[in-house]
């Protein structure tokens, strides 16, 4: 097991068990102690949990923070103008991918109001139900689990069933944005899905707001090579704007 992914595991038990003492989790991972305590520093680092006296717990801020309807209150206006900037992108007839974060739901809210006839390929839960009553819209949902305090649905995809459509765009976010790391995120189900989504994709879309850029998670789903574009509000620090893989796109008002 990799250590990003080990990390992950023990992120997940404690936000399950609500606390676990660094010997629950050596038990549970089968690695040593000085492992655990190693990883616990590098998570709380990364303000995932709170290390206590013998073992570590969740607070209950770092959980709503992570919480979807948390996140649809954050950014908001600057989700809405990349996302507002994202639909001119596509046209009628496309088939178009889109993930579950905060911000490509600013996306589905404008395409649950379009006219155009189109495939939309999704593992957000509240994608799904939104764009469902638009009838010029086919709707493809991709998973199999229901994430607690989510919008993705989680799971391997059957990629026989992607193989039947041509996705022109790939619209994801993501926690974070580097040049060495790529696109960035917590929970590993969902990356495992979003790096499947990726292959699958003719273009690759990252919707980034300014506040996400230079910032890293625990778990890497995009290399920044396999991004054709990134949409934002405002231009980053300046050496983003050199030397990029992918084209930089600052959203209009």
């Amino acid at each position: 097991m990799y250590a990003d992914e080990r990390r992950e595991h023990i992120y997940s038990y404690i936000k399950s068990h609500k606390r676990a003492t660094v010997r629950q989790l050596s038990d549970y991972l089968s690695v040593t102690e000085a492992t655990v305590r190693s990883d616990l520093r590098r998570l709380e680092s990364e303000n995932k949990l709170t290390r206590t006296h013998g073992g570590a717990k969740v607070t209950e801020n770092i959980s709503s923070k992570l919480n979807f309807s948390y996140r649809l209150t954050q950014k908001h206006t600057e989700k809405y103008k990349i996302s507002k900037h994202a639909l001119k992108k596509i046209k009628p007839q496309q088939c178009i991918m889109i993930d579950a974060s905060s911000t490509t739901y600013e996306l589905a809210k404008l395409l649950a109001d379009t006219t155009m006839e189109l495939t939309i390929i999704t593992n957000g839960l509240e994608n799904a139900v939104l764009l469902k009553e638009n009838p010029h819209l086919t709707v493809l949902v991709v998973g199999g689990f229901v994430s607690e305090d989510s919008n993705a649905i989680t799971g391997n995809i059957d990629s026989q069933i992607l193989e039947m459509y041509h996705i022109d765009y790939f619209f994801l976010s993501a926690n974070g944005l580097t040049l060495q790391n790529g696109l960035t995120d917590f929970s590993l189900p969902e990356v495992q899905l979003k790096k499947q989504m990726v292959q699958e994709s003719e273009n690759v879309i990252a919707l980034i707001d300014s506040s996400k850029f230079d910032v890293s998670s625990t778990l890497s789903f995009a290399k920044a090579t396999e991004i054709n574009e990134v949409i934002t509000d405002q231009l980053p620090d300046h050496k983003w704007t050199q030397d990029m893989p992918f084209t930089l796109t600052v959203a209009d008002n």
